[in-house]
């Protein structure tokens, strides 16, 4: 086996491995397209730590080995891998509850990720994916999940406004899944070429960084303001800002990967008595948002998404890297194996 793994920042190398099944419930995948994200670049810049493993937070690929009668789990079969994995050890996983796992392992940073040519993992952390699911749909996979993690902690209800920040990929999907269950997204960014994606993805209410926000989200919602409101880290909006959006007691969801160190007073936020939630995973719906792809209910068609083959990825990485340094946007990369 081979994969590509960064030694240091801003260094990215390829390495041969071994990794063989553990036991008999585990199956062999030849990974055919992984999907090069933030939260990977940033392990390239060296901004978010990682253990001694191979990139790629996102793949899927085809079953090449398993045991037999694992329920269509069959050698040729088309599979969305997991990316993550429960740690077994906190209180949380010891008494059964895996899904409230206090140290959940993530793909490309605790273990072994997926920008490789193979991977061994336990049957259940692979999913069948339906012939009527593209591979560039399957590698968005996670950010579905993301999103409907996102949406059940707010309790979205079908006509509720939700303010979205953050001018990414997940906005945009997040806004899309918002559209699906009825209620009304408010999309905020400060990208031109987001912005004009996300009206192209059929979001209705976009708002630019020409647009006065705090009139603009009162006039939408009726003299109200925003009663849920998304906050994406990932994106040049401060934290400050949204909270001049919101109503009385809003829920407030910060999530992103980039951890960039921010800092700003709490007193609208106070004042106003937000409930404020964090979310930075979809551990749990991988097999609802493979669904929800089925059905159509997030379209990528708009998506202009790069692709580059297997031997380009260190060229790629520069290529992101200098672009995010540049703009401070990000593209995802499609990574052909």
């Amino acid at each position: 086996m081979k994969g590509y793994k960064t030694l240091n920042p801003l260094s990215i190398v390829e390495q041969e491995y071994s990794d063989t099944l553990h036991d008999n419930s585990a199956c062999k995948v030849k990974i055919t397209k992984a999907l090069i994200e933030l939260a990977d670049l940033l392990r390239y810049k060296g901004e978010i730590e990682t253990n001694d493993v191979y990139l790629g937070s996102s793949g899927i690929g085809i079953i090449s080995e398993t045991e037999p009668n694992f329920f269509g789990l069959e050698k040729g079969k088309r599979v969305y891998i997991d990316p993550y994995r429960q740690c077994d050890e906190c209180y949380n996983c010891k008494n059964g509850e895996h899904l409230k796992c206090s140290n959940l392992l993530s793909a490309g940073e605790d273990f072994n990720g997926y920008l490789a040519n193979f991977t061994s993992c336990d049957t259940n952390k692979v999913y069948l994916l339906p012939d009527s699911v593209s591979d560039l749909d399957a590698l968005f996979v996670g950010h579905i999940a993301l999103a409907l993690t996102i949406i059940d902690k707010l309790n979205v209800q079908k006509g509720d406004y939700v303010v979205v920040t953050g001018g990414n990929t997940l906005a945009n999907i997040l806004s899309q899944l918002i559209i699906y269950y009825q209620a009304v997204p408010i999309y905020l960014s400060t990208s031109d070429s987001e912005t004009t994606l996300a009206k192209n993805s059929g979001i209705y209410y976009v708002l630019d960084g020409n647009d006065n926000w705090i009139k603009e989200v009162s006039t939408i919602t009726g003299g109200r303001m925003a009663e849920k409101v998304v906050f994406c880290s990932d994106s040049s909006i401060t934290a400050a800002k949204i909270f001049t959006l919101v109503s009385y007691n809003a829920t407030v969801i910060f999530t992103g990967v980039y951890h960039n160190t921010t800092s700003f007073s709490f007193v609208k936020a106070i004042k106003k008595q937000s409930n404020i939630l964090c979310v930075n995973n979809g551990f749990g719906n991988t097999a609802a948002a493979i669904n929800l792809l089925a059905n159509k209910a997030v379209s990528l068609s708009h998506f202009n998404v790069p692709i580059c083959k297997y031997d380009e990825v260190p060229t790629q990485f520069k290529k992101l890297n200098d672009e995010f340094d540049k703009t401070g946007c990000f593209m995802e990369t499609l990574v052909e194996i």
